[in-house]
């Protein structure tokens, strides 16, 4: 969040003298929360950043009431919380007197008042409700397909779901060029940038206004396009290294020597990644004697975890990782928001193929070989 300044104002003060009026004379955003049930409290106003709670201010609930004021230069979502409170109050902040009314018992069930920008975004989440809840019940009816080992549905069940995806992600491609002046649509974009191909990112992103190009989501965009264009099919891999389990540092180099690498970024907790290693393994045991090799990129944060994941699904090749979750280094350097996820590189280290999964790993692996 840029220049934000958060003066704390409680309901406490119920006269102030002058030099404290010409102080907040100079803030352009108030947000009055009216809470239900909190009594006395603390409130905090929090962002997530790369992954991570950041608080930004904290204030006090006095009799169900707690007011924030400060400084913003383009509009941003923030979050509520309440010490003590499980969930958050989330909320698009803009210039103006903003007012949010919730409950304890259920902070989800918010009025925003003052904000036409968090208006917009509710109205846009909305209408994608739909694709969600169709997602959620293809979800269920895969997990029945796969306890009755009923493989032919759960093809039919995975094609049905991207054919979901891709008009879930079409909506937002379009509703983001339509309104590239309005800050909703690039945080929109940002929030969901997995399930975009860098040349959707790179024409989405390229056509936001000048007026919003200062916000905090299109540079983040700006710079995960970049990012996924330097990491591209046909450009040469980018070195790292990690640790192995053993806590030895590994680097990316070290395997690349002659050889087809699978750089594969996956998780202990990943459910489809462990679903995916079974293939990764027959590939692997198939071709390793030719010439191809494996590097698993580990978005664990629990040793323990990783390394039993690792002897459980029988994954002989190099691992490394740096335990540090979604804020994985080797992730940021390949732009990496999702898993399972790889890149296969040739001997000479170039790119050559993205997110090979199932067969698609098999056929490429054979028609390399068979060369």
């Amino acid at each position: 969040m840029k220049k934000i300044t958060l003066i704390v104002l409680t309901a406490i003060i119920a006269v102030i003298g002058f030099s404290c009026q010409q102080q907040t004379e100079d803030h352009n955003f108030k947000i009055k929360a009216v809470i239900v049930g909190a009594g006395d409290n603390t409130a905090y106003l929090e962002q997530r950043v790369d992954g991570k709670w950041v608080k930004l201010d904290s204030v006090d609930i006095l009799a169900d009431q707690a007011i924030f004021e400060g400084n913003i230069d383009l509009p941003e979502f923030f979050y509520i919380t309440i010490n003590g409170i499980r969930g958050y109050i989330p909320v698009f902040v803009e210039e103006g007197e903003i007012t949010v009314k919730t409950n304890v018992n259920n902070l989800r069930d918010i009025v925003v008042e003052g904000s036409s920008v968090h208006t917009e975004y509710n109205n846009f989440m909305k209408s994608l409700a739909s694709f969600d809840q169709k997602a959620s019940k293809l979800g269920q009816l895969y997990q029945q397909a796969r306890t009755e080992g009923d493989n032919k549905a759960m093809q039919q069940i995975e094609e049905e779901y991207m054919g979901l995806e891709n008009k879930k992600s079409q909506s937002m491609l379009d509703y983001a060029k339509k309104n590239n002046e309005s800050v909703v649509a690039p945080f929109i974009i940002m929030n969901n940038s997995y399930m975009f191909e860098l040349d959707q990112l790179d024409e989405v992103t390229s056509g936001f206004s000048n007026e919003i190009a200062e916000s905090d989501y299109v540079i983040f965009l700006q710079e995960k396009v970049a990012t996924l264009k330097r990491v591209a099919v046909g450009q040469k891999y980018t070195d790292f290294t990690l640790d192995s389990p053993e806590g030895k540092p590994i680097a990316l180099s070290a395997a690349v020597k002659g050889k087809y690498v699978l750089v594969d970024f996956w998780a202990s907790w990943c459910t489809p990644c462990r679903a995916e290693n079974p293939n990764v393994v027959e590939a692997y045991n198939k071709y390793h004697d030719k010439g191809f090799d494996v590097v698993g990129v580990s978005f664990d944060k629990d040793h323990a975890k990783w390394v039993e994941a690792i002897e459980k699904d029988g994954l002989t090749w190099t691992h490394v990782s740096d335990l540090k979750y979604w804020s994985s280094a080797a992730g940021k350097l390949y732009g990496i928001q999702s898993i399972p996820q790889n890149i296969l590189l040739n001997t000479e280290g170039i790119i050559i193929e993205k997110n090979l999964r199932g067969k698609a790993l098999q056929d490429k692996l054979a028609e390399i070989f068979s060369e």
